[in-house]
């Protein structure tokens, strides 16, 4: 099991984050086609879950801060979230339900595929 935040919180701390109000690391995990359809605001970086052991270094830099990880359905980014954890990442939590949750409950305008 891995550390979740539910898309409603994850929302409440992007609209925090955006007043200065909180500080996080939003990393997209999935595919950059599916970045094309559906995209969170507020995310920092993208870089898919089957590259990111070979591109962890990219993100050294934000061991300090939280990362909230998401992908379309919450699979990959706990995937993510555990290579975090044995790349030495001390803080970071699963969007759980990911985008597909975003679109119910935060954003219905968001496509969903």
């Amino acid at each position: 099991m891995v550390p979740e935040i539910d898309v409603v919180s994850f929302k409440k701390r992007l609209d925090a984050r955006a007043k200065g109000e909180d500080d996080f690391f939003v990393l997209d995990v999935r595919n950059p086609n599916e970045q094309q359809i559906a995209l969170v605001p507020g995310t920092d970086k993208l870089i898919p879950v089957g590259e990111l052991s070979a591109r962890i270094e990219e993100i050294k830099d934000q061991t300090e801060r939280e990362i909230l990880v998401y992908c379309r359905s919450g699979g990959r980014s706990a995937m993510a979230c555990n290579l975090l954890a044995e790349a030495g990442f001390k803080s970071y939590k699963n969007v759980a339900g990911g985008v597909l949750a975003y679109s119910d409950l935060v954003d219905p305008n968001m496509q969903k595929y």
